[in-house]
């Protein structure tokens, strides 16, 4: 039966094996794809996975100063460090002297920032530097209304962990109401 996956977590990092076997076991060429924490097997027609960042091909082509893996290196003001006109945040960029993962908590805190030292760039005043923080809450939605938190690698999970994410997010995205 053909099914659509709701939010699933981003792969874990390279290395971290058990939290992968825990949460998540994918058998091919059956593409089954269990969630060990509902004890459900369900049977899919095809899985997308679409968790995870890349650098868009187009980036390298421009000229900017890229990491190895093709994100645009920028400074701590957020600016490109080979073309200081050119600002870059989020998944497109990686902070030269502090990297951190890609993820929507330091995308969202990039955007704040930005605006701020947009508007100091167009008005002549000098940049405030950008100083990420050194460890940030993972809020992974699994669909069915269940969640897995991250911090530190302090882990929970369950519908409680997915109504906190929920009053996160929702509290976040009520700042952007007019």
């Amino acid at each position: 039966a053909a099914a659509v996956l709701g939010n699933t977590p981003a792969p874990p990092p390279a290395g971290d094996r058990a939290v992968a076997e825990e949460y998540w076991n994918v058998r091919l060429p059956d593409l089954l794809l269990t969630a060990i924490g509902e004890g459900r097997l369900e049977r899919y027609d095809a899985v997308v996975w679409t968790a995870g960042a890349a650098p868009l091909p187009w980036l390298r082509a421009t000229g900017l100063d890229t990491d190895a893996a093709g994100f645009v290196r920028i400074d701590d003001t957020l600016r490109s460090v080979s073309h200081p006109e050119v600002f870059a945040v989020g998944d497109c960029a990686t902070l030269r002297d502090a990297p951190h993962p890609k993820s929507g908590v330091y995308a969202v805190r990039h955007g704040d920032f930005l605006a701020r030292n947009l508007r100091y760039a167009l008005a002549g005043v000098p940049l405030h530097r950008y100083r990420p923080q050194h460890r940030a809450l993972a809020l992974l939605s699994c669909g069915a209304q269940w969640a897995i938190a991250d911090w530190g690698g302090l882990t929970a999970e369950g519908a409680w962990v997915w109504r906190w994410k929920d009053w996160l997010d929702r509290r976040w995205v009520r700042r952007f109401r007019i």
